[in-house]
């Protein structure tokens, strides 16, 4: 077994918005280095939401279209799809953090049953389920969101599975890439040095 720490209970209360504060998210990795491993244009502001998060005890609020929304509700039908497509059963947790006690986490939308196995899966709108189906890889928005969640966890499978009622679904194994779990792993440990730095001078 990993030593990463599974916390139960369920997504979106008050004390699964404050384990996330001030902690770096796999959905957050894009914001510090893009998908091939270059620094993101965004790093200075997420450097900039993360020191007020870690000083205010605050999460800041993300931002969400009514596509995003529609997404969220047609979760729970999308995690079914997966499960009787698959032949899986999972279930939910809360998130999950490292072992070794830094200041990152992921919040799977499922993890397989007796396995060490994650799940993220999207309700999308048609035109990106065609999109998605036509390419039948790994869309790139969610390659670092993945491999970021097998670095967290230590295990070997992520489950990516993009699903609309009306089309077939798209179900991709997402396995281990070292050599950018590697590098994840480098720019994040940078990421919480340049935060301890700022966090300590604006204190001082």
């Amino acid at each position: 077994m990993n030593s990463c720490e599974i916390i139960e209970g369920p997504q979106g209360d008050d004390i699964w918005m404050k384990l996330r504060t001030g902690s770096i998210g796999a959905s957050s990795m894009s914001k510090i280095i893009t998908s091939v491993g270059k620094a993101s244009t965004q790093r200075k502001g997420y450097l900039y939401q993360m020191t007020a998060e870690t000083m205010t005890g605050e999460k800041t609020e993300s931002y969400s279209n009514q596509n995003m929304e529609n997404g969220l509700t047609r979760e729970q039908e999308t995690l079914d799809a997966f499960s009787f497509i698959t032949g899986m059963q999972i279930r939910p947790v809360s998130l999950i953090k490292p072992g070794n006690g830094m200041a990152y986490h992921c919040s799977p939308d499922s993890i397989v049953v007796d396995k060490e196995e994650g799940v993220e899966v999207k309700s999308v709108i048609p035109a990106t389920q065609v999109k998605y189906l036509d390419k039948k890889v790994l869309p790139s928005a969610y390659r670092l969101q993945c491999q970021f969640s097998l670095m967290v966890t230590g295990w070997n499978i992520w489950h990516f599975f993009s699903y609309h009622p009306a089309l077939p679904p798209l179900h991709i194994v997402v396995k281990r890439d070292e050599k950018l779990i590697t590098i994840i792993k480098d720019e994040v440990a940078r990421f919480l040095s340049d935060l301890d730095t700022l966090v300590t001078q604006l204190k001082s």
